[in-house]
């Protein structure tokens, strides 16, 4: 059957059905007020039994209903995207599971079980950025996977201390002896998954990854997943005062590091993938502001116009031959009539535009900023994070768009591609209304503040002026900012991965190859496998040289017995 109709088409087809079903579900669950816990028993072992939980409630439903739409249009666009490529169906099959790992993490509430999504995420991520098989991608991917499994560790501390519970379930926890410690290493493993400072080098890097996995990872699957640990530990979380301004300062620290960032990068994939950290640090914010309902409102509404930006990215990447460097890209209004239309919509949605998907959360998440118990140096932090994220999409647009200027004729583009626009024109209506639909379906979304007109209206003022600053920064061909130690710095991301994830992934593996030298070759071989061979084997040669001895007696009285009888 995969044959005759494509393995793309009926992965995407499962996928929409399963987003019509959970959204059933879902309608069902929010309308009776009731969840869902089921629960089956693998082994019980000294009091501690270790369970596989399923969680279906309205957020669950939500979460994979939208993954699996996303995941969808993804396949769709693949069909088109991949068309040509040899391992086509050994892709689709890893996007898949990449899926499945996913939603494992969204529906398993216990802590254990929980690493079938969490290890899955990591492992297969890897497998879809190394897909290349280039040098680039391999370090990329090996840069990927290793910064994954610093949280990965952290979670499997959080199992070994949650065992003096007796169980693993995230719903029913109480304070115990080791209540700090595992919010402790919930706190480090969400930050690394959703790449917040210091962690932040590796989400860029992840871009060698074709197109559609950047698509989906970006949107709605490995990134926010952190945030997803964060909503549902929250509760666990907010125990602590700490915790707060914690999150608050270390979020906006990344958000205005990547929107810096951003200024100063040329490849379109790096540039879209700068926004996601910004994106992340504005949920993160939400969290920090004890909202946690608000940064779940963010990520859905990010999750329509981020898919919607990289396949947009994607379709000018696949018409201009693989060219991903903004300085030989132009004149795609021209080109490219649908696909730059849908493209300045998704920019838009990002930018906080009023109407559309962004500005309904990130209004609200800025307001909740502005009446929150914050200093003043704090706030005009996040305002300017605002402010970047205008300046960076209008970069972005006055290069590829709006630029007349083109270096190399290309005869054979157009947006006739059905399998292209198909995907696209579905995700455009989730940037256009995906924010109002959210609020409206959704009443934990919809939150009032209170505030003076001029506060109200301070955000769609600051992205007003950051559009007009945006047109005197740059021209149409020419960026304002010129090379220097400041461009060298930003492109590097602030040098986290030489002064953060080098030396750290360094220092752990010195760590662990010593501990092999002195552990298991050590003394542990010494008093373990190689010390209980040299004992046996010195037994044995003795027992061998008494026996044989012994032997040697037997037959001489044997002999003598013999002679004489």
């Amino acid at each position: 059957m995969f044959k005759l109709i494509g393995i793309e088409l009926c992965f995407s087809f499962m996928m929409f059905s399963w987003f019509f079903f959970m959204f059933f579900m879902m309608v069902y669950l929010c309308l009776n007020n009731i969840s869902l816990l089921f629960s089956w028993e693998i082994i019980n072992c000294m009091s501690n039994s270790v369970d596989f939980d399923l969680v279906v409630d309205w957020m669950s439903c939500s979460f994979s209903g939208l993954v699996c739409f996303i995941s969808g249009c993804v396949m769709v666009f693949t069909m088109s995207y991949m068309s040509g490529d040899v391992n086509l169906h050994r892709f689709v099959l890893t996007v898949m599971l990449f899926v499945l790992s996913m939603n494992f993490l969204i529906f398993i509430p216990s802590l254990v079980s929980l690493l079938l999504g969490w290890d899955g995420l990591g492992l297969v991520s890897f497998c879809l950025v190394i897909y290349y098989q280039n040098s680039k991608s391999l370090a990329a991917g090996m840069l990927t996977v290793l910064m994954n499994r610093v949280g990965d560790c952290f979670i499997l501390s959080a199992v070994s201390v949650m065992i003096v519970l007796g169980h693993w379930n995230v719903l029913c926890l109480w304070e115990f002896n080791g209540f700090f410690y595992m919010n402790l290493f919930i706190m480090i493993a969400g930050m690394t998954k959703s790449a917040q400072i210091p962690f932040s080098s590796w989400l860029p890097a992840a871009m060698a990854a074709p197109t559609p996995v950047s698509a989906l990872v970006h949107s709605s699957t490995l990134v926010t997943a952190g945030v997803f640990l964060f909503i549902r530990f929250f509760n666990y979380l907010n125990c602590y005062d700490w915790f707060n301004y914690f999150i608050i300062y270390i979020s906006i620290m990344t958000t205005v590091m990547s929107g810096v960032c951003a200024l100063y990068e040329y490849d379109m994939k790096k540039i879209i993938a700068l926004s996601t950290l910004s994106q992340l640090g504005v949920m993160m914010m939400s969290l920090g502001l004890g909202m946690p309902m608000l940064a779940l409102f963010h990520l859905y509404t990010h999750a329509m116009f981020k898919a919607l930006l990289f396949m947009c990215g994607g379709n000018i990447i696949h018409c201009y031959s693989g060219k991903q460097d903004m300085r030989q890209i132009s004149n795609v209004s021209n080109l490219l009539p649908v696909t730059s239309t849908f493209l300045n919509i998704s920019n838009m949605a990002l930018c906080g535009m009023p109407f559309l998907a962004g500005f309904y959360s990130k209004d609200l998440i800025i307001e909740s900023l502005i009446v929150g118990n914050m200093n003043m140096i704090t706030f005009i932090l996040g305002a300017f994070g605002v402010c970047l994220t205008v300046l960076y999409s209008m970069r972005f647009s006055f290069f590829i768009i709006w630029d007349n200027q083109t270096s190399d004729a290309y005869n054979n583009m157009n947006d006739n591609d059905l399998k292209m626009i198909f995907p696209m024109s579905m995700l455009v209506m989730g940037a256009l209304f995906g924010g109002f639909l959210f609020q409206e379906l959704f009443p934990l979304f919809n939150l009032g503040f209170f505030l003076f007109s001029m506060m109200k209206l301070m955000v769609p003022l600051l992205i007003i002026m950051s559009l007009m600053f945006s047109f005197g920064f740059w021209d149409n061909n020419n960026i304002k900012f010129k090379y220097g130690y400041l461009n060298f710095i930003n492109s590097s991301m602030w040098f986290l991965s030489s002064f953060v994830c080098f030396p750290m992934l360094s220092g752990f593996k010195s760590m662990t190859n010593s501990s092999l030298k002195v552990v298991d070759m050590g003394w542990f071989e010494v008093f373990g496998g190689q010390g209980v061979f040299s004992i046996n084997k010195v037994m044995f040669l003795l027992l061998e040289h008494w026996l044989m001895l012994m032997f040697s007696c037997y037959m001489i009285i044997f002999l003598v017995v013999v002679f004489i009888i």
